[in-house]
């Protein structure tokens, strides 16, 4: 063999060996970067769970673990997401995972808790990863909650009473509390706490039920029948919530099953959800003057001011000749401390609807704000008047 030839055999191996180690060199370097690019992934990700964007944040967060599998945190959001659609399995895995990833992160045993207890109802599996999460953080609220609702599934009621006693005010734990006494057949001690849920919770159906039958164990017949009849009602208002929410889910773009669902969460007083319905409403149509009309009373129930003003406004536009939109634009102003305004409003309505007492009234207590009190004094006497 030449001498040429070897020297040539010798540069090619060189070669080869230099392009081996720059291959190697950039895997490592891609490897490196995997990791810097999920944890941008998952920031993405927490940044459209803020915005309400849940689907958006789901695909950031399958990403971020495809792109680093060791990203606990990215774990953990899938299965707090997997939840929030009640796809409990794929839940239970997550949460599993980003546990052995991290196994002290107290978040994800109070979930997978939660997981087992709500998702899958075994208050056994769930009880190991809450009493976990207690240890590792014994201020967690929510699962000291849920570990005492899955001791009270198993029947250990001194435990369940035991953890509890330490939330406090908190209603659905003193719901629990109150059931864990019921269950041991100490009617007199459940009593107090079934009462204070129903005085911050005034629809909780179950707190009704479980009451009224406290009252009529302890002798208390009327009490536990007038509790027992409130709650039949409670029931007979969430099986028509139901079935109005069926309608709605069904037909979509028909109006008068929202009007009805939105009237119904306005007697409840659930305020949002009723806010929710009749923006739907004017979505599907625009210049909807019963939708307008029933969100401008949401707005003045909920001192929202600002935005009783623009409906209202846009309503006495629309229907100049109403004096109930003239009186309702009137009492926003009021409230806003524009008397002025609100005197323009309510002597329009006057003399729209001049049977009405009640705009009279009005129409003196701004003429009052601005000291004109013989013109207060003639409205009041026009008020009174109408009222014998």
């Amino acid at each position: 063999m030449s001498i040429a030839i070897i020297k040539n055999m010798k540069i090619n191996l060189l070669r080869l060996s230099f392009l081996i180690f720059l291959s190697i060199a950039c895997l490592a370097l891609g490897e490196q970067d995997r990791p810097s690019e999920a944890t941008h992934t998952y920031q993405a990700g927490l940044q459209a769970l803020t915005q309400g964007k849940n689907r958006e944040a789901f695909t950031a967060f399958q990403r971020a673990v495809e792109l680093d599998p060791g990203l606990a945190e990215g774990h953990y959001q899938l299965g707090v997401l997997y939840g929030k659609q009640s796809q409990w399995k794929p839940a239970i895995d997550a949460l599993q995972t980003a546990m052995n990833l991290t196994p002290d992160f107290a978040p994800a045993h109070v979930r997978l808790g939660e997981a087992y207890l709500i998702g899958m109802a075994s208050a056994k599996e769930a009880t190991e990863p809450l009493e976990r999460a207690l240890q590792l953080q014994p201020d967690l609220a929510r699962a000291r909650r849920l570990l005492g609702e899955a001791y009270l599934r198993q029947n250990r009621i001194d435990d369940a009473i035991r953890h509890l006693k330490q939330l406090g005010q908190e209603s659905e734990a003193r719901y629990l509390l109150g059931l864990a006494y019921f269950q041991k057949e100490d009617f007199t001690q459940a009593i107090p706490h079934f009462e204070a849920v129903i005085k911050r919770k005034s629809r909780h159906a179950k707190a009704h039920f479980n009451l009224g039958n406290c009252y009529l164990r302890t002798g208390k017949i009327a009490e536990g029948r007038t509790t027992l009849r409130a709650f039949e009602k409670l029931t007979r208002e969430e099986e028509q919530l139901s079935s109005l929410q069926r309608l709605v889910d069904n037909d979509p773009q028909r109006l008068q099953p929202r009007y009805e669902l939105a009237e119904l969460l306005i007697k409840r007083t659930e305020w949002e959800l009723a806010t929710r319905e009749l923006k739907a409403c004017l979505a599907i149509a625009p210049h909807d003057e019963k939708a307008s009309e029933l969100l401008g009373y949401i707005y003045l129930q909920t001192e929202a001011y600002l935005e009783a003003l623009e409906v209202y406004g846009g309503l006495v536009e629309a229907h100049p000749e109403s004096a109930i939109y003239r009186n309702s634009l009137g009492i926003v102003y009021m409230m806003q401390k524009k008397p002025r305004q609100a005197i323009g409003q309510f002597e329009t309505a006057t003399r729209l609807g001049t049977t009405n007492p009640q705009l009279y009234r009005n129409l003196a207590n701004a003429y009052r704000q601005i000291g004109e009190r013989a013109k207060a004094e003639q409205a009041y006497q026009h008020y009174r008047s109408l009222t014998q």
